[in-house]
């Protein structure tokens, strides 16, 4: 059986419907449009079965959890589609590992290879200058051994990622994400006007 044809029968299976598998040789990663069903899956530079599964699986979440009518209105109501995506992919793993345990260690050997091949950064010494929401990124899909290191006041929205488990807890958890990057922002610059001189005096 050839890996494409493997592939399209675990996606129809674990997703419970007739998806519609795509395999590219442009994807740069996999994806899942949740209005048409159809699970791209790139004809990938890692040859490797784990890699594949998982990639086949983190999709097969969003088809079954993600709704297409829901991403549309977080995206209208102006929500970070970057912290979005990065809070329900965290939701959508851990509810597809539950539901399927047996791909657990897929998921961990796949972002192992990943990781070695540095597919979230380009040196592993620059892993906690990132910025928060891409440290998450890294902290829900590698675990412990990316050994990201989050300050005090970043723990607790940490905390809320790892607890969502439905839509409205990953909307709730990205609005509090937003609002500390922009006040994390906004403490930035002012330390930047205070150490350039341009703060007023009143």
């Amino acid at each position: 059986m050839t890996q494409s044809v493997k592939s399209d029968r675990i996606a129809k299976l674990l997703a419970t419907e007739d998806v519609t598998v795509r395999h590219s040789t442009t994807a740069k990663t996999a994806s899942f449009d949740t209005n048409s069903r159809v699970l791209t899956l790139p004809v990938y530079l890692v040859k490797n079965d784990n890699v594949h599964d998982m990639m086949t699986g983190h999709e097969v979440g969003h088809a079954l959890w993600t709704k297409a009518d829901d991403w549309l209105k977080a995206l209208v109501n102006n929500y970070d589609k970057d912290i979005l995506n990065v809070v329900e992919d965290a939701r959508i793993e851990k509810k597809i590992k539950t539901r399927y345990p047996g791909i657990v260690r897929n998921f961990i050997e796949a972002y192992k290879i990943l990781a070695d091949k540095k597919f979230f950064y380009d040196d592993v010494s620059t892993i906690n200058e990132m910025q928060f929401i891409d440290r998450v990124n890294l902290h829900f899909k590698c675990g412990m051994a990316s050994n990201v290191r989050f300050y005090a006041e970043e723990k607790p929205l940490v905390e809320m990622v790892a607890n969502c488990n439905t839509w409205k807890d990953v909307l709730k958890t990205t609005r509090a994400i937003m609002e500390f990057t922009v006040a994390q922002f906004q403490e930035e610059e002012h330390q930047e006007m205070l150490e350039d001189g341009f703060e007023d005096s009143i």
